[in-house]
């Protein structure tokens, strides 16, 4: 028997029949613009709500020559700590059982796709949040001393000022030395960190100086699809995405410049400058989850009566997952606050 539905929810044409095709349409799907990024130390459940991490520091250099027979002053150990308290998350969507017996989409399976979706894009929020969040940042130029007064682009400057700061605190790279090859166009890279930010900076950051586009690079060297080129002759690889979200109306007022603003006042771009290990996250591992039973998500389809539902007539999906993401080491990374130009005009 042919499946037809009255109007299948089409407020346009009331009158209309239609035939439900059994084939999904393609749908926006999440991805994860942070590979790498976030150093993972997964924690053991029943062990503490909070963690703290430990490394030690080390002092300043002493160039003072041994007098003969006399020891120099013993150094004391001195650790680093960073802490971390680990909070739970959760998804879920629910439907009736009518929607479940007599509808021809399959409820069940489209809450766990877009769930597991929405999950990253959770994930992603957090870690941009993390990210951005960082104490040591520069404006566009060396005069601007605060937000609300960014008035203007990044430069290839500004990315070699941060750079300096990097270095300056022997912050590690993400990528080793990529040699050049016989390939027409091509550049090698040297040993890269990673620069993070909006979609929207793509112009910008185009047209800096030592500008290399990843279709230049001597082989496929992207560290993940989000990956647009390098800077700073292929001393930064820079991943921009369109979650990675700015302050909006954040800067000085836009007067008659060509920026992205909102109620007058400039929007400011964050663009993130990250070392090797300046950034991590600590999941939980639950028992009976993924991961051979040792995994971070916990998946719950309920489907059967309760005495909350005796009729059983709600379906419910859901996922919970507990984790903390931390700044490791705040010399690492380096935030750059600039505007954007409104490339729409």
């Amino acid at each position: 028997m042919a499946t037809t539905y009255q109007n299948w929810q089409n407020p346009s044409n009331t009158s209309e029949q239609y035939a439900v095709a059994s084939i999904m349409l393609e749908r926006a799907e999440a991805d994860d613009p942070f590979k790498d990024a976030f150093q993972e130390f997964p924690h053991d459940a029943n062990k503490g709500r909070s963690v703290v991490m430990n490394r030690w520091a080390v002092p300043a250099t002493n160039t003072t020559p041994v007098s003969e027979g006399v020891n120099n002053a013993l150094r004391n150990l001195v650790p680093e700590r960073v802490y971390v308290t680990l909070s739970e998350y959760m998804e879920g969507y629910s439907w009736t059982s009518q929607a479940e017996n007599m509808d021809p989409l399959d409820y069940a399976e489209g809450a766990a796709e877009v769930g597991y979706d929405l999950v990253k894009l959770d994930r992603n929020a957090i870690k941009w949040a993390t990210m951005r969040s960082g104490s040591q940042r520069i404006f566009n130029s060396s005069t601007v001393t605060n937000r609300n007064g960014v008035n203007g682009v990044i430069t290839a400057g500004r990315i070699d000022q941060a750079i300096t700061i990097l270095e300056a605190a022997k912050a590690k790279t993400h990528t080793d030395v990529v040699l050049g090859s016989n390939k027409i166009g091509s550049s090698g890279l040297q040993a890269s960190y990673m620069l993070y930010g909006h979609t929207n900076t793509r112009f910008d950051l185009e047209g800096c100086r030592g500008y290399l586009g990843a279709n230049n690079y001597p082989s496929d060297a992207r560290r993940n699809p989000h990956e647009i080129g390098s800077l700073a002759s292929g001393r930064v690889r820079a991943v921009l995405s369109s979650e990675l979200s700015p302050f909006l109306g954040g800067g000085a007022a836009v007067g008659t410049a060509n920026l992205r603003s909102t109620n007058s006042s400039i929007d400011v771009y964050p663009l993130v400058l990250v070392g090797r290990g300046a950034l991590g996250c600590v999941p939980l591992r639950k028992k009976g989850s993924g991961r051979g039973g040792a995994g971070n998500m916990m998946v719950y389809h309920i489907k059967d009566p309760d005495r909350t539902d005796p009729g059983n007539l709600t379906r419910v999906w859901s996922v919970v997952w507990t984790e903390g993401y931390l700044i490791l080491n705040e010399l690492w990374l380096c935030r750059i606050e600039v505007a954007c130009t409104n490339a729409m005009n």
